[in-house]
């Protein structure tokens, strides 16, 4: 073979290989650099007003950036069932590093609550009666917010050296700090802080690091809907209705301003004339695939 030929097939090899890489990268979102480090403590303060991302079937608005060091990861919500199925089925919120749906290292948070008793969400149909204000609504938000006060425990899987469970208020070895709560416009917070260290195995990123494909995942569990026989007497006990969590199915995305927080409650066209709880027993999965960032 002549080296015509040889250099030939090296510029169709690159040719092809750089295709793919664009071909790769070409959905992904532009990262942000966090100049100034987030304070990870349950408010939205250190985040974009609104958040730049929102699914519309999840009810979610989420937040990603990074600076040197860490990785910073949002979401927040009002939607009261959104709520319900995260604070009393649980949440995970996955990291893949090569950008695709592959997670490798999972964070769940709030953990399943079987302690607290949660009865089915009570509509109330009467005319002129605002539902935000009747007596269902309000035993609801207080509800929430107990769970909420309760989410104190979180379990990390596939992170070196800091597998497990542990509280709020511990140190974790590889300097995950998390945190959630419900703030003065009624929308859970969760935030959270990923040193790469504990992902990439090096303290910062650098030049080279920068346009890294990496996706972030939150897996919302759902609740189970009762069989017909458990309502036999009447439904009089805890979780009437509500079983425990189920497995992921659904899948959302996009991108769209805080309608997951304040606006969220009306979000989301929902067939609800048969159940208006249908929500409860859907699960949702939101991906977002972005780029890393890096700055001097």
């Amino acid at each position: 073979m002549n080296s015509l030929a040889v250099i030939f097939i090296i510029i169709v090899l690159v040719s092809c290989g750089s295709a793919r890489h664009s071909k790769g990268s070409k959905n992904l979102m532009p990262g942000t650099w966090q100049s100034t480090p987030i304070v990870i403590d349950g408010d939205s303060k250190d985040w974009p007003s609104p958040y730049p991302n929102y699914d519309a079937t999840a009810r979610v608005a989420y937040a990603t950036s990074n600076d040197a060091q860490n990785l910073y990861i949002s979401m927040e919500s009002g939607d009261e069932m959104t709520l319900l199925k995260i604070l009393k089925q649980g949440m995970t919120v996955s990291v893949d590093t090569s950008g695709k749906k592959d997670p490798q290292f999972n964070i769940n948070y709030p953990l399943q609550n079987d302690n607290e008793p949660l009865d089915m969400p009570k509509h109330d149909h009467a005319q002129n009666v605002d539902s935000r204000t009747s007596l269902a609504a309000r035993q609801t938000e207080q509800k929430i917010n107990k769970l909420a006060q309760e989410a104190n425990q979180f379990s990390l899987d596939g992170f070196a050296n800091c597998n497990g469970g542990y509280l709020i208020s511990q140190t974790v070895p590889c300097g995950i700090r998390i945190k959630a709560r419900i703030d003065e416009y009624k929308e859970l917070v969760w935030e959270v802080v990923i040193p790469f260290k504990a992902i990439y195995n090096r303290e910062s990123i650098s030049t080279a690091d920068a346009g890294k494909p990496i996706s972030v995942c939150f897996s919302i569990n759902r609740f189970k809907p009762a069989s017909p026989k458990n309502d036999n007497n009447g439904g009089s006990g805890s979780n009437s209705g509500m079983g425990g969590a189920g497995s992921n199915s659904s899948m959302g995305g996009g991108s769209g301003g805080r309608g997951g927080g304040r606006g969220g409650k009306g979000g989301g066209a929902r067939n609800t004339a048969t159940d208006p709880n249908q929500q409860l027993y859907e699960s949702t999965k939101t991906w977002k695939h972005f780029a890393i960032v890096y700055q001097h």
